[in-house]
């Protein structure tokens, strides 16, 4: 087990397969570094769909045979990503896909990078371009670099021993979450 993990999008995963994408070198050195066990890739279960989805529409569009994207489909389940169960994240899923105009995939990823204090890169410039500086541990894979980030720490409570949130997450949750019941009751 690493000391260093991520959470990744499916769109980041792709460019190890989609040559034509942009910064498919980046995405390459993270892969090499998840095979190499320097490196843990985190995910939502999501995942899985939307890489066979891509890999059938980049068939349908010529991008890759269907030979290839079977290869690429067994060498994904192959990965020993983990992989997150949706449910725990859903509210927070949803909570930002509306406050940042995205996406429901895209709100999962987010979730799960905020509750477990991790950075996300993501290969899809919009969603960076999007929430970058509001959420300044969304990464965009073309700036991807190993020694780049830090070690898993979170926080451990001395009172009850449990862990919770780095502080760096505690600034972005201080400025969204609301603090009064008034503003929690207004949430969607």
């Amino acid at each position: 087990m690493s000391d260093k993990r991520v959470v990744i999008d499916a769109s980041a995963a792709l460019k190890w397969r989609l040559r034509d994408e942009e910064a498919t070198e980046q995405a390459d050195a993270l892969l090499d570094n998840f095979l190499s066990d320097d490196l843990e890739l985190w995910t939502p279960t999501l995942f899985d769909y939307e890489i066979a989805n891509a890999l059938k529409t980049a068939v349908a569009v010529n991008r890759l045979t269907e030979t290839d994207a079977l290869i690429a489909i067994r060498d994904f389940r192959e990965y020993q990503i983990e992989r997150r169960n949706f449910h725990s994240i859903q509210e927070a899923a949803l909570q930002f896909a509306l406050r940042h105009q995205r996406s429901a995939y895209d709100g999962a990823y987010l979730a799960l990078a905020q509750s477990e204090g991790l950075w996300f890169y993501t290969g899809d410039k919009r969603l960076f371009n999007a929430v970058g500086k509001a959420l300044p541990w969304v990464k965009w894979i073309g700036d991807y670099l190993f020694a780049r980030f830090p070690r898993v720490h979170l926080e451990v409570d001395k009172e009850t021993g449990r862990q919770g949130i780095p502080p760096c997450f505690l600034v972005y949750l201080s400025t969204c979450l609301p603090n009064s019941p008034q503003q929690r009751s207004q949430l969607p």
